[in-house]
């Protein structure tokens, strides 16, 4: 789905294998629970968990238990979005409430209802925008848990959407521990600067680890979902997958590449008296996606070609001769085009040694 919102729009083909907003803000969608007398919230924003109070707001103890958690870590995000949807029977105001924000400045959304027809409508929005991240907590009794159980999670009806994250949290801490590990996932690393963090082996404030079945979290990772478990000895997240197997950090600088290039070129469309349809307007095209894609190479998004000492990434920009007579006549310019090669992650090491007698 375009951004309506821009003039410039920026599609990746990510070939495996191996504006600006704040790309640590968080939005939560919360589906007023008629049947207990819930009244729809306000569309707001927070920037502080005090803020419920300040703004006089009465949220249910799960929107509590993210919007809390979020800003209690240390490198939390600016804002939390909060959008009130009314109950519906066929989603329909789940729809339109998420159809009308996807554009809004966040990168990573939550559901909170007592449908998860609701959660399903979110997660295939943000996968039919193919940008932003939805992030959904479950909960399991980790402790006791059988690969079975984990198994059993893959049933959801958005399971293997490439741009799901899943928390399997552990269920003995509490009935809101599921929606406490949303907010401390995605503000402890959400913030991070792309490129420069991978989302495993990460510390959160406020989440109880568990000490977890091997077997177990070896599960998890293989379907794509998160925990929060002892390794070694050392509270950290399990794995950074996502429900379509491809690592959180990838899909968060891909997002950051993708608005930074936008806004890059906006800009330059908008400071420029005239951008000319020829060698001059094109050369500045092509160095300000150039520019965006060298920052993206000093942030650890893009690999380092040990040859040149640069980011293997190369910028195409087709010649006015080579575009359509049709678009040279609508102003519309579709020659530029890009490609760059990830820096990925170590996430598991394999040491041979050998040992001898003497």
């Amino acid at each position: 789905m375009a951004n309506e919102n821009l003039d410039v729009q920026v599609i990746l083909d990510v070939i495996n294998p191996a504006s600006p907003v704040n790309l640590g803000n968080l939005a939560v969608y919360v589906v007023a629970d008629t049947a207990n007398s819930e009244e729809v919230l306000p569309d707001t924003q927070l920037h502080s968990a005090d803020d419920i109070a300040n703004l006089g707001l009465a949220v249910n103890a799960a929107t509590e238990a993210v919007i809390n958690a979020y800003f209690a870590q240390e490198n939390h995000g600016d804002t939390v979005y909060l959008y009130g949807i009314e109950s519906s029977v066929d989603q329909s105001t789940t729809k339109d409430k998420v159809q009308g924000t996807l554009t809004d400045g966040w990168e990573f959304a939550t559901m909170i209802s007592t449908t998860s027809l609701d959660t399903v409508v979110l997660t295939n929005a943000i996968e039919s925008y193919g940008r932003k991240l939805a992030v959904l907590g479950m909960d399991i009794n980790l402790s006791t848990a059988k690969v079975s159980d984990i198994a059993s999670i893959t049933d959801a009806p958005f399971y293997g959407n490439e741009r799901t994250i899943v928390f399997i949290a552990n269920r003995e801490a509490g009935t809101t521990e599921k929606y406490k590990s949303v907010g401390a996932l995605i503000g402890a690393l959400g913030n991070s600067q792309p490129g420069s963090i991978t989302w495993k082996f990460k510390k959160l404030k406020g989440i109880t680890a568990t000490q977890v079945n091997g077997t177990v979290v070896a599960k998890a990772t293989e379907i794509g979902a998160v925990m929060y478990v002892y390794k070694a000895g050392t509270a950290q997240t399990s794995e950074g997958l996502s429900t379509g197997l491809e690592y959180i950090d990838n899909l968060h600088s891909d997002d950051w590449v993708r608005a930074e290039i936008e806004s890059s070129i906006q800009n330059l469309l908008q400071t420029t008296d005239k951008l000319p349809y020829g060698a001059q307007g094109i050369a500045q095209l092509e160095a300000a996606v150039t520019t965006v894609l060298r920052t993206a190479t000093e942030n650890g998004v893009i690999l380092i070609d040990p040859e040149t000492n640069s980011g293997k990434f190369t910028v195409t920009a087709g010649s006015r001769e080579e575009q359509a007579a049709t678009d040279i006549a609508s102003r519309s310019y579709k020659g530029l085009s890009f490609d760059y090669t990830r820096a990925g992650a170590i996430h598991d090491v394999t040491v041979h040694g050998t040992i001898e007698n003497v």
